[in-house]
Parts: structure tokens; sequence; C-alpha cells
């Protein structure tokens, strides 16, 4: 993917929105991505910029994922289906 932030923002949506039509549950934030701003520039493994955003998004992410895995783990709502 290219353009950045509003290239990543495209794709999550499209992905979340697919996954969300046959019947996952995605909890908020439950993604990351490196964000440099718009337009061409240095990869993220060519500078330290952006790298505590990054990684603090993922913690975040991680979290979130968690939370509402437990929550539907400990709640289900349907019978298990083999």
């Amino acid at each position: 993917m290219t353009g950045n932030e509003d290239g990543a923002h495209h794709v999550i949506s499209e992905i979340s929105g697919g996954l969300v039509e046959i019947g996952y549950t995605i909890p908020g934030q439950a993604w990351t991505y490196w964000n440099r701003g718009p337009g061409p520039g240095v990869e993220y493994s060519e500078t330290e910029d952006g790298h505590e955003w990054s990684h603090g998004t993922a913690r975040l992410m991680a979290h979130n994922l968690y939370a509402v895995a437990s929550a539907l783990a400990a709640n289900p709502v349907l019978p298990h289906r083999e």
C-alpha cells in the first residue's frame, strides 16, 4: 500500500469492513501502522522517529484485543459450532 496514513486507513477500513460483514468482532484501535505523515520519506527501519508512537499504539492495540477477547470468552452469545 502507498500513501502513508491515508493508505493505511483505507486498507484498515476495507479489511475491517469485510471481517465485520462475515461476523468478526473488531475492537477499537485493533490495528497499528507507522505514521510518518503524507508523502514519500524514509522507511521505518531507516530512522528512530515515530518508533515510540508506533510501540505505544501497538501496546494499546494488544490491550484492546485482549479485553474484547476476554469479554467474549466469558460471555458467549451463541453455542460453539464444530
